[in-house]
């Protein structure tokens, strides 16, 4: 049974995604199939969280400012956030210069997002994947 259960999710998923893949931006179940994760995402969160966090609620908003602290626990851990960090803005800032400008020299991630979702297979792995990020934001960090 421990097995089966992470099969199946990963199967309900697989064609959930390869469904929701199938439908246009426009259907009305397209909408109810992002809303329906988002309730299920938030959902899980709350109630597989529920006693299970490492830190207290007020702790963990207070955490990220604390600089010198996380310097001097992990300096590794440290860079690695920051390096993502710089990467995430150095992705806006492509995204705000490419509309500034309006040239089709420089692609948008609207332009790159669009190629890959203008297939079902596409949209069935933009779909996927986003399930996947929502699923982990929701669950992980937890505490055994």
């Amino acid at each position: 049974m421990s097995r089966a259960l992470p099969v199946g999710v990963v199967a309900i998923g697989a064609t959930v995604s390869w469904w929701a893949g199938g439908l246009h931006r426009d259907q009305t179940a397209a909408h109810l199939s992002v809303l329906v994760a988002i309730a299920l995402a938030v959902a899980a969160a709350v109630g597989f969280g529920i006693g299970r966090q490492a830190v207290t609620a007020r702790a963990w908003v207070k955490g990220p400012f604390d600089l010198s602290r996380h310097l001097d626990e992990d300096p590794a851990q440290s860079l690695a956030a920051a390096i993502w960090a710089v990467l995430l803005m150095s992705v806006i800032a492509w995204d705000l210069n490419s509309f500034v400008h309006q040239s089709h020299d420089l692609p948008t991630l609207s332009s790159i997002f669009g190629h890959l979702t203008s297939t079902h297979a596409g949209r069935s792995v933009v779909f996927a994947a986003w399930l996947v990020l929502g699923a982990t934001l929701a669950l992980g960090w937890r505490r055994r």
